[in-house]
C-alpha cells in the first residue's frame, strides 16, 4: 500500500506539473530580448556545427558571455523538432518537470510522507516566480539553471544530515553544470550553503576532505571554461566582465530597484499564497528543534534561500527572473508549513484520515491557485497575436506554404532593438531553404525595383509604402510580403 500511494503521488505530480508546464507550449511566438538571443545562437552554432563558441549575425557573440549547456540543449530540441517554439522552449520546460520531481522526492523523503512531497510540488508549480515566460516557459538558462542548484542544494542538505561523499561530490558536480548553464549566476547560492552550515549545526562536515574537493571542481570548472573560451574567441573575459560582474555593482540597462525589491514581488505576486506557511515552517524549526530530518531540512533551505535572496538584494541590477532558483525550496518549506499545521489540528481533533484522502488534500489546497495559474497562460494565449513585431514566425510559415516558389527576400524591422524576427528569419533558411537578408528602416529605397520584403507592424511596412510602389503578394494579420515595383 505505501508503495502504491508513492507511485500515485508521483504520477499526481508529474500529470498537474506537466499540464502546466507544457500546455500550448509552443502557442506563443518567440519574445523579444532574451528568449530569442539565445535561439538564434543555438540556431548560428548549428548552422556552423560550431559548439563552444555561440554566434550572433555571423560573429562570435560577446554580449551572451554564458557557458554553453544550455545552447548545447537547444542545438539537440532543433535538430530533433526543427526550428520551432515548441522546440526552442521544451529544454526549459523539461528541466522544470525534473526540478518539480526533485521536489516531490525532497518532500516525500524528509517532510516523511508521499502527500508532502505532492503538495510541495505542486506549490512548486503554482509559483508564480516559476510557472512563467522568461523561466520554466521560455527558451531562456533560467529553468535549467535551478535544476541544477535545486540538485546541488538538495545534495548539500543531505550530506550535512549524513555526511556522505557521494552527496559532498554531487554538491560539486550539480553547481558545476549549473556554472556551465549560466555563469556566475551559478555561484550565487554559495553563501547560503555555507549559512546553512550554522543553520543545521553540522560545522564538522566541513572538517572533511569531501566539501572541499567538490568546491574544488566547481572552480576547477570555472576556470577551465574561462581559459578555454578565451583562448578561442580573444576578449571573452572582458566581456564577462561588462555583462556578468558589472551587474552587481552598477545599475545596467536601467534595472536598478530597491533594495527590497524581490521581496516585494515575492508578496505581490511570484509566492503571494505560500509565503505565509513557508514563514510559519521556519518559525517552528527554530522554536522546536527535534533533530528530525524535516526541521534540518526547513532550517538548511531557509539558510540556502535567505542567503541567495539577500545576495540578489544587494546586487544593483535586479531582473525580475533572478531570483527562480529560490522556488523549489520555497515550495518546500511552505510544504512543510502547510504540513506541520494540519498535523497539529488532526492531533488537537484526533482525525486520522486515510491515507488516500492525505493524497486528496494537497490537490485541494492548491486548487485555487492552479486556477489561477491556468487563467494566466490562457490570458497570455488571448494576447499572443497583439505584438505584430513578433509575428515574423507564423507570416513566413503562411508564405512557404501558400508561396513555394517565393525564396529570396529581405526581413525589414522597425528601428526597435528585436531579435525575434531575426531568430525567424534564420528558422525559415533552415526549414525551408529560403534566402533572405534583415534591414531596418534606412535601408528602404536603397534595393532595386523587383526585390521581395516582408514587413510586420505598421513601424516596418510604412518607408517601404512611401519609397515604393507596391504589390501585395500575401498578407496575413499585420504582415506583408510584398514586392517592389518602382520607386516613387
Amino acid at each position: 500500500m505505501p508503495r502504491l500511494l508513492a507511485l500515485l503521488a508521483l504520477l499526481l505530480t508529474l500529470g498537474a506539473a506537466g499540464f502546466l508546464l507544457f500546455w500550448k507550449l509552443g502557442g506563443l511566438p518567440v519574445q523579444q530580448w532574451d528568449e530569442c538571443r539565445t535561439g538564434l545562437n543555438a540556431l548560428e552554432m548549428l548552422q556552423r556545427r560550431e559548439y563552444l563558441v555561440p554566434y550572433y549575425q555571423g560573429q562570435p557573440d560577446l554580449w551572451n558571455a554564458k557557458p554553453p549547456l544550455h545552447l548545447w540543449l537547444l542545438m539537440l530540441s532543433f535538430s530533433a523538432l526543427g526550428p520551432t517554439e515548441l522546440a526552442l522552449r521544451l529544454p526549459a520546460a523539461l528541466a522544470a518537470l525534473a526540478t518539480t520531481a526533485l521536489v516531490y522526492a525532497a518532500g516525500r523523503r524528509w517532510l516523511g510522507s508521499p502527500a508532502a512531497g505532492l503538495l510541495a510540488a505542486l506549490i512548486l508549480v503554482t509559483a508564480g516566480g516559476f510557472t512563467a515566460l522568461h523561466v520554466a516557459r521560455a527558451g531562456d538558462f533560467d529553468a535549467t539553471l535551478t535544476l541544477w542548484t535545486t540538485l546541488g542544494t538538495l545534495a548539500w542538505l543531505g550530506y550535512l544530515q549524513t555526511g556522505r561523499a557521494g552527496l559532498a561530490g554531487a554538491t560539486g558536480g550539480s553547481f558545476a553544470l549549473a556554472f556551465l548553464t549560466k555563469g556566475l549566476a551559478a555561484l550565487l547560492p554559495g553563501p547560503g550553503l555555507l549559512l546553512a552550515v550554522w543553520a543545521t549545526g553540522q560545522g564538522r562536515q566541513l572538517r572533511r576532505p569531501a566539501p572541499w574537493l567538490a568546491a574544488g571542481l566547481v572552480l576547477a570548472a570555472v576556470a577551465g571554461w574561462y581559459g578555454l573560451r578565451e583562448a578561442l574567441a580573444p576578449g571573452y573575459l572582458a566581456a564577462v566582465q561588462q555583462h556578468e560582474l558589472r551587474l552587481a555593482t552598477e545599475n545596467v540597462e536601467n534595472n536598478g530597484q530597491p533594495l527590497l525589491w524581490y521581496v516585494g514581488r515575492l508578496l505581490e505576486f511570484n509566492f503571494s499564497a505560500w509565503l505565509a506557511p513557508a514563514l510559519l515552517a521556519v518559525a517552528l524549526a527554530w522554536r522546536r528543534p527535534d533533530g528530525s530530518p524535516a526541521q534540518g531540512l526547513v532550517r538548511g533551505a531557509a539558510a540556502v534561500a535567505g542567503g541567495h535572496l539577500l545576495v540578489l538584494s544587494l546586487t544593483r541590477t535586479k531582473l525580475a527572473w533572478y531570483d527562480a532558483p529560490l522556488y523549489p525550496l520555497l515550495a518546500l518549506l511552505a510544504a512543510a508549513g502547510i504540513g506541520w499545521a494540519a498535523r497539529a489540528l488532526a492531533a488537537h481533533y484526533r482525525w486520522q484520515p486515510h491515507p488516500a484522502v492525505l493524497l486528496a488534500l494537497p490537490l485541494l489546497v492548491v486548487a485555487g491557485p492552479y486556477a489561477d495559474r491556468m487563467a494566466h497562460l490562457r490570458e497570455l494565449q488571448q494576447r499572443r497575436l497583439e505584438n505584430p513585431t513578433l509575428l515574423y514566425g507564423r507570416h513566413l510559415t503562411a508564405q512557404a506554404s501558400q508561396q513555394p516558389a517565393l525564396r529570396e527576400y529581405l526581413v525589414a524591422t522597425d528601428s526597435l532593438y528585436n531579435d525575434s524576427p531575426e531568430f525567424y528569419r534564420v528558422a525559415a533558411q533552415l526549414r525551408y531553404g529560403h534566402r533572405s537578408g534583415w534591414v531596418q528602416p534606412e535601408f528602404a529605397g536603397r534595393p532595386e525595383p523587383g526585390t521581395v520584403v516582408v514587413a510586420c507592424g505598421a513601424a516596418a511596412r510604412r518607408p517601404w509604402l512611401a519609397r515604393y510602389r507596391t504589390e501585395t503578394l500575401l498578407q496575413t494579420d499585420s504582415c506583408v510580403t510584398l514586392r517592389l515595383l518602382e520607386r516613387r
